[in-house]
C-alpha cells in the first residue's frame, strides 16, 4: 500500500488545476449580511431582527429597577443571574433598568437599548419581556463583582409563531428533572413549544384514573421502564414550569396507531367501538385534570396506521377535544381529517397548496442525522421549505425508538444541543430565504456565499458551545477547514486497476475526481436526498484524500467512522470484525501506514435485519458507545512534520444507511514558531539538576531574569515567547524530566489572542496540571493568574489588548480550577493593575510585556512561595 499512497499525493496535486469550487452561488440568499454577522461583537443566537452596535461597553456594579412593572419569579431569577446586585430603592442613583409596555410591538417581540446611563426594555407581552432578558443575558459578561454589556440598540421579534422541540417519552421514560433541563435550554434560545409525545407502543405514560391498568407495569414492555408514567400532578408541574419560561406544552396522545400498550392493557384496539368509548373517557378525564389554560392544544397522532373506520374514529376524537375547547394537531401524512385541523408534516407529501395550517417537521428529525451534517441541514432548510400551505412554524423532533440504557442517553447519542440552537436560528431569525436541496447532505462549496455564511454561523455555534454548555454533550467541532478529493465510484475491478496503475507509476486521468469539504462526507444519502454520488449503485468504492501540514510531529485526536446508523432503527451492517474499521471494508491510511482499528467489545455483531424496520429483539439492545463515532474513544492519528496525507477507502455494501465517512479533528493542529523549537532544543540539551524551581510560560515568563531575582534558588526559566497551552503540554516531558520541586505556571493570554475561548484555556491548563502531577508526583504547582494588559500603552498587540475583560473572567475560572484540583493560585493580576484594572504603566513598556519594575513587583508577590 505504500507505493499506492505515495502516488495518491501526486494524483491529488494534479486535481487542483482541474476543479473549481462547486458553484452554489446562485442558490443562496439571506436577509442578514455576512459582514454584519461577522463583525458583531457578541454572537447572539438567535440573531435579532435588527441590531445597531454602538461603540463601547458599560460596566455595571449595581442595577436599579425603574418603573412599576413587576417581574415574574423566573424573570427576576434570570435578571439576578446577570447582575450581582439589584436595587429596588427608588432613590438609588445606580445604573437603571427601565421596563415598559409598548402595544405597537409584535407579539413576543421587544426593543432593547443599552447606553451609558441605563437599559431600556420595551415589550407588548410577558414573552417579549422574557426574551429581552434572555438576549440581555447573552449580551452580558460578569467580571467579578460587575457586569459588562456592549452599547447597542436591538429591535427583535420572531419570524415564526411556533418554534418547537418534540421528545418521545412513550418509548423511554424520562424524568421531570431531565425534561426541565431541556426546557431551560429551549427557553434560553427562545424556543417556545415542547411537544410531549406521551404514549407509544411500549407504554402509556399518562395517569389514568378511569383505567389504571394502562399504567400497570405488566402492561408495559418489560424492557422500557415498565410502570413509569406521569401523574396529573407531574404533568401540571411540567406545564407550569414551561409556562414560566414562555414555553407551551403540547401533549401528544398518539392514536389509533402506536398503541400496543393500550391494546395490551384494555384487551381491544383503539379503533374498535370499545376503544373509541374508552378514549372518549380518557380524553375527558385528561381535559378535566389539565384545564384549557394549561393545555389549549392537544396532538392526536394519527400517523402510520390503517383502520377500517378512519373518518368515524377521527371525527369522534376531535369532537371530544373541541367540546373541551382544545385545538387539535395531527400528523401529515396521517388519517384524513377536516380542513381546519392543524397538520404537522413529517414527510415531503401533501405539500401542495391545500390551504390548511401547517407545522413543519419534515427533515427535522435529530435522530436521523449525525453531528456534522445535521447543522447545515437545519441551517439551510427554511421553515416551510417547499410547502405552499399556511406555515405556523416548525418543531424539530427526537425519537429514541431504541431502548435507552440510561435516561440521558438520548442526549449523548444524538447531536441534540447543537441542533436545538441551530433550529432556534432557523425558526426565530429565519434568515435564509433562498437555498438548495444539496445542503441537506453536504456543505456548500468553498468560495460561495452560502459557505461563507455557514462559516460565520459555525463561529457562533462554537462560541455558544464553549460559553454556555461546559461539560454537556455538544457533538460539533469545526469543519469548514476540511478539504477532500473524492474519486468517482469504482467497481471492484476498477479499484484493482487504479491501485495497480498507481503502484506502477502510470499516468492516469484525474479530471473526474470531485472536490468535497466538511468533516463528514455523505457519498449517497439513505433517504435519496443527495450526496456526492446520489446515483451510485451499491457495491462501488470511493477513495477520499486529504492533506494536513504541520511544522512538527504531533498526535491528533479525531472522530473517525464510516457507516453511521440512524438512532431510531437498529438496521445497519453492524459492528466490524476485530481488526477492521467497519463491516463494509472501510480503511484509513496516514502517510502510507494503515491506522489500526479499535478493539471492539462486540466484534462482528450484526442486527437480524439489513433493511426495513428493526426486529423487536434488536430494538431492545441499547446503542453501545462503540457503535457511534462520537460516543467511542477518539482515534489518535500520528502526524509527521511537513505534509501528511490521509487516504480513506470507503466501500458501499448496503443502501439502507448512508454511504459516508467521518474524519473530524477534535482540536486544531499545533503549529509553533522557529523560536519555540530553538528554545526547546536548548532546554533539551541542558542537563537536569536537583530541586529545580521552574518558571513555565510564554514571553512574559521568558523575559524574566529569574536567576537574578532569586539568586539563592535553583530557578530555571522555561518560558517561550508566543507559547500557548497546547505548546506547553507538547513539551511538558522536558519540564517534568528533572522532577522539579516547584513549578510556577502562567499561560493563556496568547491562546485568547488567537481567538480561543476561556474554556479552551481552562481545559489546556487542566491538562498541563494533570500531566505534571502524573509525571512528577512530588512537584508543588503554583498556578498564576494571567497578567492584566494596558491598551493605552504602546501601539502593538491589539489582539491581546482586546481581551482585557476576558482575562479577568478567565482568572476567576482559573482560581476555581486551582481550588478544585487542590493546587495553589496566585493572583498577580490584582497586584499589578490600576484603578481601571489595566496593567500599571510603570510595569509595562508596550501594554503587554513587563519592565524591570514589573518583574520586581511579580517577585514580591511570589517571594514567599519560591523561598
Amino acid at each position: 500500500m505504500n507505493s499506492f499512497f505515495k502516488l495518491i499525493l501526486v494524483f491529488v496535486l494534479g486535481l487542483i488545476t482541474n476543479l473549481n469550487a462547486q458553484d452554489f452561488g446562485n442558490t443562496f440568499e439571506s436577509r442578514l449580511s455576512i459582514e454584519e454577522l461577522e463583525n458583531a461583537p457578541v454572537k447572539l443566537i438567535p440573531y435579532p431582527k435588527t441590531v445597531k452596535w454602538n461603540k463601547g461597553v458599560v460596566t455595571i456594579p449595581t442595577l436599579k429597577m425603574e418603573g412599576d412593572i413587576v417581574l415574574s419569579e423566573t424573570s427576576r431569577t434570570l435578571l439576578e443571574d446577570i447582575f450581582n446586585e439589584i436595587n429596588d430603592n427608588k432613590t438609588s442613583s445606580d445604573f437603571k433598568l427601565k421596563l415598559s409596555f409598548n402595544s405597537g410591538i409584535q407579539p413576543e417581540g421587544y426593543i432593547l437599548k443599552v447606553n451609558e446611563s441605563g437599559i431600556d426594555i420595551q415589550f407588548k407581552d410577558e414573552a417579549g419581556q422574557y426574551y429581552a432578558l434572555q438576549t440581555l443575558s447573552q449580551l452580558s459578561t460578569k467580571r467579578g463583582e460587575e457586569t459588562e454589556i456592549p452599547l447597542c440598540e436591538i429591535i427583535d421579534a420572531p419570524k415564526h409563531k411556533i418554534r418547537g422541540f418534540l421528545l418521545d417519552v412513550g418509548r423511554n421514560f424520562i424524568s421531570l428533572d431531565v425534561l426541565k433541563e431541556q426546557l431551560d435550554i429551549m427557553a434560553k434560545y427562545k424556543l417556545n413549544v415542547f411537544q410531549w409525545h406521551l404514549t407509544d407502543r411500549p407504554a402509556w405514560r399518562i395517569e389514568s384514573k378511569a383505567y389504571p391498568e394502562l399504567n400497570a407495569a405488566k402492561n408495559h414492555r418489560p424492557t422500557r421502564n415498565p410502570g413509569k408514567y406521569y401523574t396529573y400532578d407531574d404533568i401540571r408541574e411540567l406545564i407550569a414550569y414551561a409556562k414560566e419560561r414562555q414555553i407551551h406544552v403540547i401533549p401528544e396522545i398518539d392514536m389509533p396507531g402506536h398503541s400496543d400498550a393500550f391494546t395490551t392493557a384494555m384487551g381491544f384496539t383503539m379503533h374498535s367501538e370499545e376503544g373509541m368509548k374508552a378514549l372518549e373517557v380518557i380524553l375527558n378525564e385528561f381535559f378535566k385534570e389539565i384545564p384549557k389554560s394549561m393545555c389549549p392544544v392537544v396532538h392526536l397522532g394519527s400517523d402510520e396506521v390503517h383502520i377500517e373506520n378512519p373518518k368515524e374514529f377521527m371525527d369522534r376524537m376531535i369532537e371530544v377535544c373541541e367540546a373541551n375547547e382544545r385545538e387539535v394537531i395531527v400528523w401529515n401524512p396521517g388519517l384524513k381529517i377536516d380542513q381546519d385541523v392543524i397538520r404537522q408534516t413529517w414527510q415531503s407529501k401533501n405539500l401542495e397548496n391545500q390551504g390548511y395550517r401547517e407545522i413543519d417537521s419534515w427533515n427535522s428529525y435529530i435522530n436521523n442525522s449525525e453531528p456534522m451534517t445535521a447543522i447545515p441541514k437545519i441551517l439551510f432548510k427554511p421553515i416551510g421549505y417547499q410547502s405552499n400551505n399556511n406555515i405556523l412554524g416548525g418543531i424539530i423532533s427526537l425519537w429514541p425508538d431504541v431502548r435507552l440504557a440510561n435516561e440521558t442517553d438520548f442526549i449523548e447519542q444524538n447531536p441534540l444541543y447543537p441542533s436545538l440552537i441551530t433550529y432556534a436560528w432557523t425558526s426565530w431569525t429565519a434568515d435564509v430565504s433562498k437555498t438548495s436541496d444539496r445542503y441537506l447532505t453536504m456543505l456548500p462549496g468553498k468560495g460561495t456565499m452560502a459557505f461563507q455564511y455557514f462559516k460565520v454561523f459555525e463561529d457562533y455555534l462554537l462560541k455558544h458551545k464553549h460559553r454556555f454548555f461546559g461539560k454537556k454533550s455538544f457533538q460539533y467541532v469545526r469543519q469548514t477547514e476540511a478539504d477532500w478529493w473524492l474519486s468517482q465510484p469504482l467497481t471492484h475491478e476498477e479499484t484493482l486497476v487504479l491501485e495497480k496503475e498507481l503502484q506502477e507509476r502510470l499516468d492516469i486521468d484525474t479530471t473526474k475526481w470531485v472536490k468535497a469539504n466538511g468533516n463528514t462526507i455523505i457519498l449517497k444519502d439513505r433517504f435519496k436526498q443527495g450526496g456526492y454520488f446520489p446515483k451510485a449503485k451499491t457495491g462501488k468504492t470511493v477513495y477520499a484524500v486529504r492533506t494536513l501540514e504541520t511544522d512538527q510531529p504531533q498526535t491528533l485526536k479525531v472522530w473517525l467512522g464510516f457507516e453511521t446508523p440512524l438512532r431510531a432503527n437498529r438496521v445497519y451492517t453492524g459492528i466490524a470484525e476485530q481488526g477492521k474499521w467497519d463491516s463494509n471494508g472501510g480503511t484509513i491510511w496516514v502517510n502510507g501506514k494503515e491506522i489500526t482499528a479499535p478493539v471492539w467489545s462486540n466484534p462482528g455483531w450484526k442486527p437480524s435485519k439489513s433493511s426495513g424496520w428493526g426486529s423487536k429483539e434488536d430494538q431492545e439492545i441499547p446503542w453501545r458507545n462503540e457503535e457511534l463515532y462520537w460516543t467511542r474513544e477518539p482515534v489518535l492519528i500520528p502526524l509527521k512534520k511537513g505534509k501528511n496525507t490521509i487516504v480513506l477507502r470507503v466501500p458501499s455494501t448496503s443502501d439502507y444507511q448512508n454511504w459516508m465517512f467521518t474524519f473530524a479533528p477534535l482540536e486544531p493542529l499545533k503549529t509553533y514558531s522557529s523560536h519555540y523549537h530553538k528554545r526547546l532544543d536548548i532546554f533539551e540539551s541542558e542537563r537536569d539538576t536537583e530541586n529545580e524551581i521552574i518558571f513555565l510560560g510564554n514571553s512574559i515568563t521568558e523575559g524574566g531574569n529569574w536567576k537574578a531575582l532569586f539568586p539563592k534558588e535553583n530557578v530555571v526559566n522555561r518560558g517561550i515567547s508566543g507559547d500557548v497551552t497546547d505548546g506547553i503540554l507538547n513539551r511538558i516531558e522536558e519540564v517534568t524530566s528533572s522532577q522539579p520541586s516547584k513549578v510556577f505556571l502562567l499561560v493563556g493570554t496568547n491562546d485568547m489572542a488567537r481567538g480561543r475561548s476561556i474554556n479552551y484555556v481552562l481545559k489546556g491548563v487542566e491538562e498541563i496540571i494533570k500531566a505534571i502531577q502524573s509525571q512528577s508526583k512530588n512537584t508543588i504547582i503554583y498556578l498564576q493568574s494571567i497578567l492584566p494588559i494596558n491598551p493605552d500603552v504602546g501601539n502593538k498587540f491589539s489582539g491581546h489588548k482586546a481581551n482585557h475583560i476576558k482575562i479577568m473572567e478567565a482568572n476567576i475560572q482559573l482560581q476555581k480550577l486551582a481550588d478544585e484540583m487542590g493546587i495553589h493560585f496566585i493572583n498577580i493580576h490584582k497586584a499589578m493593575r490600576n484603578q481601571n484594572k489595566y496593567l500599571k504603566e510603570k510595569y509595562t513598556h508596550d501594554g503587554l510585556h513587563l519592565t524591570e519594575a514589573g518583574y520586581k513587583k511579580w517577585k514580591k508577590e511570589i517571594n514567599k512561595f519560591v523561598n
